[in-house]
């Protein structure tokens, strides 16, 4: 996802990318299975996970409800308000 100030920030969206993996895991699922549940390509996906790319907004929320859990549960600290 894109920073607030409009920029990539590759660090954030590891972050969620690894967040977002751990969930499938946590649900015994995988990325194909959550491309096929979201209408995200399995190569957008992947690239997505892997840092080739940040998600969408809309994209982010898809994945979210796709793997039934509140977006903000996918979100580092430091964009939700919650830093230590």
């Amino acid at each position: 996802m894109t920073t607030p100030q409009g920029g990539s920030n590759h660090a954030t969206d590891c972050e969620i990318a690894h967040r977002i993996t751990n969930a499938l895991i946590v649900k015994g699922t995988n990325v194909r299975a959550l491309s096929d549940a979201t209408g995200i390509s399995y190569p957008t996906l992947r690239r997505s996970l892997t840092g080739g790319r940040s998600l969408t907004f809309l994209e982010f929320g898809k994945i979210a409800g796709a793997i039934d859990v509140p977006p903000s549960t996918l979100l580092p600290a430091t964009l939700t308000g919650n830093a230590a």
